[in-house]
């Protein structure tokens, strides 16, 4: 039997933009920190830098969710919850990352 060959792709919610970002991750050993910092080169190669310079701002700034829990910068992809999506045939696991700028409630 074929195993199904997974992509892992991180979506970056922020409240500056009505648009996510998504971007695709070779393995899940690979920190937020590394996930974001590839995700501001990304923009910038495709001629973004308005949008890098935001992301770059926004991640300096910001608390970081996934699922509503608070997480840290250096936590691992494989340690965020992820939905799992059937794309054609290969199994795509999704995790989202919201950057929120100050969090009411709790303590």
């Amino acid at each position: 039997m074929e195993k199904e060959k997974s992509a892992y792709i991180v979506k970056i919610n922020s409240a500056l933009s009505n648009q996510p970002f998504y971007i695709k991750i070779d393995h899940q050993a690979i920190t937020v920190d590394t996930i974001i910092a590839e995700a501001i080169n990304q923009l910038v190669t495709v001629g973004r830098p308005l949008e890098s310079k935001q992301l770059e701002s926004l991640y300096k700034s910001h608390q970081l969710f996934n699922e509503g829990r608070n997480i840290s910068k250096g936590t691992l992809y494989q340690e965020l919850s992820k939905k799992s999506e059937d794309v054609q045939g290969n199994i795509v696991k999704v995790a989202e990352i919201d950057m929120i700028a100050r969090h009411s409630g709790g303590k």
